[in-house]
C-alpha cells in the first residue's frame, strides 16, 4: 500500500465514504451489484449492511473483500443484535431492558453481538447508544437508551464497549453530544437543543467522556443543532466547533468520528451535497456515512477538494485513522475470514431469553401472574404501526401454545371504531381475564412514542368489571397512563422479551439457563 500522503484525491475521498449496502438487492439486482462492485474497485472504505440472512451476508462480504485492493471495513447498526438489521441472528433485549439488570449482562450481550457480527465479516458495530433518555416524549431514542440515570447509562456504555472491543470489533458511542433530551426525530427534521456547554458537561457528555476513557474506537455525531454552543445553527455532525473544538480538543478523543446517516431528513432537507462535503471535511468528520446518492456525493466531494486543496491534509488524517482502525480490527494487511463455531447461533438465544426474563418488572396485582389454566382469556394486541403485527402474532401464538385455557384474540390499531369496541365488549362478556399486549416505542421514523388516546379508552372499556393485564412491549413511560390490575414492563419488544413474558405467564422455569 502506497504512503497515504501520496494517494490521489479520488482514492482519499472514496476511502472516507461508507455507503448503505442492501444485501438482498445485491443478490437480486445485477445493476445494483455492478454499482457496488465499481465502488469497491474505486477504493471505497467500507459499507453499512442491511437485510439478507446470515448466509447471504457472509457470501456478499467475502465476494467484495476479494475485489478490494484495501480490505473493506463493514459496519452494522446492531444495537441489540444482528437481527436488528438481518432476517436472522439473535435478537437481544433492548438497551433499556439491560439497564434494569446486572451490569455484567450488558457486557455479555455486547460480546455475543460482536461474535455474531464477526461471523458475518462485520468489524464495526454502531453501538452503544450513549444517550440519556431524559425526555419521556423522545420519539426515536426511547428504549434504545440504557435509561435516564447518567451513572447507570455511563456504566453500561462502558460495559458494552469493553464486551465489543474484546473481540476486535469497533464500538461506536452515539449520538454525540446527546440525543436523549429531544422530542423531535432527527430522521425527519433537525432537533434544536437549547443547552449551554456547561449544561452538557453536567449530564449529556458524561457517558461519552466515560466512553473515551474506555478507549472507544469511534463516536457518531448526531444531527442536532446546539445554538448556544455553535450559533451558526449547524448540526453537530457538520460543526467544527462541536467536532474539532469540543470532541477533539477538549475531550481529547483520538478515534474515528463518523456522521450519523447522511440520508436522514435533518440533513437532506437543509444541506446540499456540496455543503455537507465541504462543512464535514472542514469540521473534521472522518467517515461520511450513507449519503443518499453515493456516486453523486463522491463526485461533488472530489470537485470541492480540487478547488480547495487545503482540505487534502484533513482527508489524509481521516484515511490514516480509517486504516489504523482496519489494522486494529485485524482485517489489514489482508482480510481473513474467522472460523465460526457451529453452535454460535444456537447458544446465544438462551442467554437473550435469560436477560429478558431478568429485566421484567411486574407492577400492581402480582397474583395474576402466572395465569390460571382454568381461566377464559381474551387477548387484544394494541399496535402502534402495522409493522408490530409480526411480533404480536408471535406472542399470541407462543401464549396459546404454552397454555391450555380458552383464548380469543384480536389485533387492534388506531383505526378502531366505536362499533368495533362494542363488538369486542360483547366478545369479552363471559371472560375472566383480559390481556393487552401493547406495542409502543420510539422508532426510526416515528414522530411520537406516546400511547394513543383511543388505546386508553379501549383498555378502560374492555377491562370494565374484569381482571386485566397490560404487557408493555416497549416504552415504559406509557405505564402510568394505563388502567390495568397488573402491568408487565419488558422495556423491549425483542423476540426474547416476548418469550420471557410467555414463560412468566405460563409458569415456566428459566433458572436452568446458565
Amino acid at each position: 500500500m502506497k504512503q497515504i500522503s501520496n494517494w490521489h484525491i479520488n482514492n482519499l475521498i472514496h476511502q472516507v465514504v461508507f455507503p448503505r449496502l442492501n444485501i438482498s438487492d445485491y443478490k437480486l439486482n445485477e445493476e445494483y451489484k455492478l454499482q457496488i462492485q465499481k465502488l469497491v474497485t474505486n477504493g471505497i472504505g467500507g459499507f453499512c449492511i442491511f437485510g439478507g440472512n446470515i448466509e447471504t451476508n457472509i457470501s456478499v462480504i467475502e465476494e467484495l473483500q476479494f475485489l478490494a485492493e484495501i480490505p473493506l471495513l463493514f459496519a452494522g447498526d446492531f444495537e441489540n443484535g444482528i437481527a436488528m438489521r438481518l432476517t436472522e441472528g439473535t435478537e437481544f433485549p433492548h438497551s433499556m431492558a439491560l439497564g434494569k439488570v446486572n451490569l455484567d449482562y450488558t457486557y455479555q450481550t455486547a460480546e455475543m453481538i460482536a461474535q455474531e457480527a464477526k461471523a458475518l465479516g462485520v468489524h464495526w458495530n454502531f453501538a452503544p447508544v450513549a444517550d440519556i433518555n431524559n425526555n419521556v416524549n423522545n420519539p426515536v431514542i426511547n428504549i434504545r437508551a440504557f435509561g435516564e440515570d447518567v451513572e447507570s447509562v455511563s456504566a453500561r456504555v462502558n460495559a458494552y464497549i469493553e464486551g465489543t472491543q474484546k473481540h476486535k470489533v469497533l464500538a461506536c458511542a452515539k449520538h454525540f453530544p446527546g440525543h436523549g433530551n429531544t422530542a423531535i426525530n432527527s430522521h425527519l427534521e433537525l432537533p434544536i437543543l437549547d443547552f449551554t456547554k456547561e449544561e452538557l458537561y453536567q449530564n449529556e457528555l458524561l457517558p461519552f467522556m466515560q466512553a473515551i476513557y474506555k478507549d472507544v474506537k469511534s463516536i457518531m455525531m448526531g444531527h442536532l443543532s446546539l445554538p448556544k454552543i455553535d450559533d451558526s445553527g449547524l448540526p453537530a455532525s457538520l460543526s467544527k466547533i462541536i467536532i474539532q473544538d469540543l470532541l477533539r480538543n477538549e475531550l481529547r478523543f483520538s478515534g474515528l468520528i463518523v456522521s450519523d446517516a447522511l440520508e436522514m431528513e435533518a440533513i437532506t432537507q437543509n444541506y446540499s451535497y456540496k455543503e455537507i462535503a465541504n462543512l464535514g471535511i472542514e469540521a473534521g468528520l472522518n467517515v461520511f456515512l450513507m449519503p443518499e446518492n453515493t456516486e453523486q456525493f463522491i463526485t461533488t466531494m472530489i470537485g470541492i477538494v480540487k478547488s480547495k486543496p487545503d482540505l487534502i491534509a484533513k482527508l489524509i488524517q481521516s484515511v490514516e485513522l480509517i486504516i489504523k482502525a482496519k489494522r486494529w480490527a485485524g482485517i489489514m494487511p489482508q482480510f481473513q475470514k474467522e472460523s465460526m463455531p457451529q453452535d454460535l447461533f444456537l447458544r446465544h438465544p438462551y442467554q437473550a431469553l435469560k436477560f429478558a426474563d431478568k429485566s421484567i418488572s411486574i407492577l400492581g396485582n402480582k397474583e395474576l401472574v402466572p395465569l390460571d389454566d382454568k381461566s377464559l382469556v381474551s387477548v387484544f394486541s394494541l399496535l402502534q404501526t402495522n409493522k408490530d403485527f409480526d411480533n404480536a402474532t408471535k406472542f399470541t401464538k407462543m401464549l396459546a401454545d404454552a397454555n391450555e385455557f380458552e383464548m380469543d384474540f384480536a389485533f387492534i390499531n388506531e383505526e378502531i371504531t366505536q362499533e368495533n369496541i362494542d363488538e369486542y365488549k360483547n366478545m369479552t362478556e363471559d371472560v375472566d381475564l383480559v390481556i393487552f399486549p401493547i406495542f409502543v416505542k420510539g422508532r426510526t421514523y416515528g414522530k411520537t412514542a406516546e400511547l394513543p388516546a383511543i388505546f386508553n379508552y379501549l383498555i378502560k372499556e374492555l377491562s370494565d368489571n374484569k381482571k386485566s393485564i397490560a404487557i408493555i412491549f416497549g416504552s415504559p413511560y406509557i405505564a402510568e397512563k394505563i388502567n390495568a390490575d397488573t402491568k408487565i414492563l419488558t422495556y423491549s419488544d425483542s423476540y426474547a422479551s416476548l418469550a420471557a413474558v410467555v414463560a412468566r405467564l405460563s409458569n415456566r422455569d428459566l433458572t436452568w439457563i446458565e
